[in-house]
This record gives C-alpha cells, sequence and structure tokens, in this order.
C-alpha cells in the first residue's frame, strides 16, 4: 500500500516514563503492533469494540486503504505497554476527513482502553489521544455512530454532538432468558401464533434446517456468497441503497474475517434452508458475549413465507443456548428492529473542525443539507428511487446514502 511515510512503532516498545502516543500510519506498523493490539482487546473486553478489533481493522486497510484511505491510528504506550488504541483514516478528496477506520462498514465508532487505568492516568489518555484532532492536516473530524457512555463519547465530551444526528441502536436483552424455551414462553400469544404460522408457510416449501457456520467449515464461502447475492438483490427490489455494499471487494473482505466456534468469537453465519435451498442467512460477530446482526438476506421469491424472521428466530434461540448476551441490531431505525428489541442504545455524531472549511462542511453539508436531501431520496416513490439507483444515475445518491 501507497501513501504518507509511516511513522513506525518500535518493536518491542522501548519503556519512556509517562504515557506516549504514537501514530500507526501504514500496515505495517499495524502489524508490528498486532500483538499488542490483540492483548489490549482481551484486556478491555468491550461488547461494542469489535469494530476497533485487529482482524477488522487490519483486513479492511488490506482491502479498501490506499492513497487517498490512510490509516491513522492513535495509540497510548504506558511503560511500553498497549494502554489505549483508536482506529482513525484519512479520507483525502476535496474535503479532508478524519473517520473511523473502516467506514462506511464499520457501525459503531469506538477506541478500545485499559480497564487498569485509574482516573488520572485515564484523563492523561484522553488527552493525548484528542491532542491535534483540531489541527494536523485534515478540515475536520467526524464521527459517526458513537455509543452514548463510551470511552469515545467521554473523549469527545467537550465537543457538543450535531442536533438532528442524533441515532439509536436496537438490542435484544437475551440475559433474562435462562433458555430457548424461556424466550418462546415469554412471547405474547399473538407473537407465538405468527411464529407458527411463518414457519408452517415457508416448510410448504420444504423440509426446515438452520446451522451456524463458521470461516473454515465447508459450507460457509458459498453461504456467505449467496447472502450476498440475495441481499443485493433484495435492494434492487426494494430501490434501497447500500454503499458499503456498492464498493468493490466488500465480498472478499467479509469472507476474509476470522471466526471461532470454540472461542465464541468472531465472524458467523446462521444459515436457514427450506428444500435444500438457502431461505434466508445473517452474518454476524460474535464479540465478549455481544452478538451484532451485521446482515441479513432472504430469498425474495418467498417473502410471503418471511423467511427472514424465522431465520432470526432461529439465531436467537441459538445466542441464547451459547450463552450470548446481546442480540444487536445495529443503527437506523426500523419497524422490524423495534419489534425485536427491548432497548436501545444512543449513538452520536460529533464534527470536530479543524479549519473553516471544515466548519462549513460540519455546519451546512453534514448537519443540514445531507439528512435534508436522505429525507427527500427516501420520500420519493419506489419507482423513482429504482430509478435513481440504477447505475446511481444521480450524482448525489452516493453522498446522502
Amino acid at each position: 500500500m501507497t501513501g504518507a511515510p509511516s511513522r513506525k512503532l518500535p518493536s518491542p516498545p522501548v519503556a519512556e516514563a509517562g504515557p506516549v502516543l504514537r501514530v500507526l500510519a501504514d500496515a505495517a506498523a499495524m502489524d508490528a503492533a498486532a500483538a499488542a493490539w490483540q492483548a489490549l482487546e482481551r484486556r478491555a473486553a468491550d461488547g461494542l469494540g469489535y469494530f476497533q478489533g485487529f482482524d477488522w481493522c487490519r483486513k479492511w486497510i488490506a482491502a479498501f486503504g490506499g492513497e487517498r484511505l490512510r490509516p491513522e491510528i492513535r495509540t497510548v504506550w504506558q511503560d511500553g505497554r498497549l494502554v489505549a488504541l483508536w482506529p482513525l483514516m484519512r479520507e483525502d478528496g476535496r474535503i479532508r476527513r478524519l473517520v473511523p477506520l473502516g467506514a462506511p462498514h464499520t457501525q459503531y465508532a469506538g477506541l478500545l482502553v485499559d480497564p487498569a487505568l485509574d482516573a488520572r492516568a485515564l484523563d492523561a489518555v484522553r488527552a493525548l489521544l484528542g491532542d491535534g484532532l483540531t489541527a494536523g492536516g485534515h478540515d475536520l473530524a467526524l464521527l459517526e455512530s458513537v455509543p452514548e457512555g463510551s470511552p469515545l463519547a467521554a473523549l469527545l465530551a467537550a465537543h457538543p454532538p450535531l442536533a438532528g444526528k442524533t441515532d439509536a441502536a436496537a438490542m435484544l436483552d437475551l440475559s433474562a432468558f435462562g433458555s430457548a424455551d424461556g424466550y418462546t414462553a415469554a412471547l405474547s400469544k399473538t407473537q407465538r401464533r405468527n411464529r407458527n404460522r411463518r414457519r408452517n408457510l415457508l416448510s410448504r416449501t420444504g423440509a426446515l434446517s438452520f446451522e451456524v457456520l463458521f470461516p473454515g467449515d465447508p459450507g460457509f464461502a458459498p453461504a456467505l456468497a449467496e447472502c450476498l447475492r440475495l441481499k443485493r438483490e433484495w435492494l434492487r427490489e426494494t430501490g434501497r441503497l447500500s454503499i458499503g455494499l456498492g464498493q468493490a471487494g466488500v465480498d472478499g473482505f467479509l469472507a476474509s474475517l476470522t471466526g471461532s466456534r470454540q472461542a465464541r468469537a468472531g465472524a458467523c453465519l446462521s444459515v436457514l434452508s427450506a428444500g435444500g435451498r438457502l431461505a434466508a442467512g445473517e452474518l454476524g460477530f460474535l464479540h465478549h458475549g455481544h452478538y451484532y446482526a451485521y446482515l441479513g438476506a432472504f430469498d425474495w421469491a418467498l417473502r410471503e413465507a418471511s423467511p427472514g424472521k424465522v431465520q432470526m428466530d432461529m439465531t436467537v434461540a441459538w445466542l441464547i443456548g451459547e450463552g450470548v448476551s446481546t442480540y444487536d441490531l445495529l443503527g437506523n431505525a426500523a419497524d422490524y428492529k423495534e419489534a425485536w428489541s427491548n432497548r436501545t442504545l444512543r449513538l452520536d455524531t460529533y464534527a470536530v473542525p479543524a479549519n473553516l472549511t471544515g466548519r462549513a462542511y460540519a455546519g451546512l453539508w453534514t448537519a443540514r443539507l445531507r439528512p435534508g436531501l436522505k429525507r427527500l431520496y427516501e420520500s420519493m416513490p419506489h419507482t423513482l428511487r429504482r430509478l435513481a439507483q440504477f447505475g446511481q444515475s444521480l450524482g448525489l445518491v452516493v453522498m446522502i446514502a
């Protein structure tokens, strides 16, 4: 990968007095810090920290990094030990932005912090990580989907979030259910009736089977490829857009992510088949007892039987059996997410300008024009949305999605 000269990390880091900031500015520096990074992940044990993990960030840079997208991962070391890490990247264009590494595929902006830090050390770490945020060669730092109460929200406390840009992640707390049967018993009579009706309707197309596959399992790669095909078919049929799925290389990136059945960690794929045919699937990520429902897809031809809902039901039952505490439907509100969740987590957007150009971009485009154009697009009749989607013939479509 080409880019700016790397500020390489010594290996092993030299012990210094007090916390020290180092920036990992290329793939080689990321690789040099891999062991320390993964050790920090284990110590932090942050259920919301999957998108700040080494596997996700390193694979993303391998797939999409280049001259225009370069890592700027802020790390803090104390006595030769990595104690904090904030994965950012520079996005160079007409507006030079500092954004969460992995955008738009990354769903939560965040940072990893060693839980052993006391209050005084934590304040020093925050000051170092935030140093240069309002300067340093970029026009602004744009940080979307920052979870309320997270370490990153605390670091950004001096900067008010953008009004009108608040989102919420929908989650189902599984800790209240001792078993899959307990979960079923907690459903209302109407919910149980609808659940049985959907399963019976889908089973008319063939016998139902359900399994959860992990990378390395023989069926994982072909099932993931089929899920991505079905997802794109659904996008076409409904006139919706996904900038992330439209990027070249995304299929290979998602297929490259690691996962372990034994450790209950990383990527996994729920697969519901009807008569031997993939009816619905869901790519998810397991991370410290937290499950991210990252990408769901279903066979459009079977939509009257709601195979996606049947698959979600079975996935939830499997997660409860595995001792997972949270089924996370992520941000972007939708009626189906509200129906499946019993709590939400607020997600804020922060725009920290470094100059007048950044201030204008944050105040006009990010806070006002882009949300308005997105609402306008979503209010368009279905046929017009499909026309706009075809070849992305409206130039603004890519920018507002």
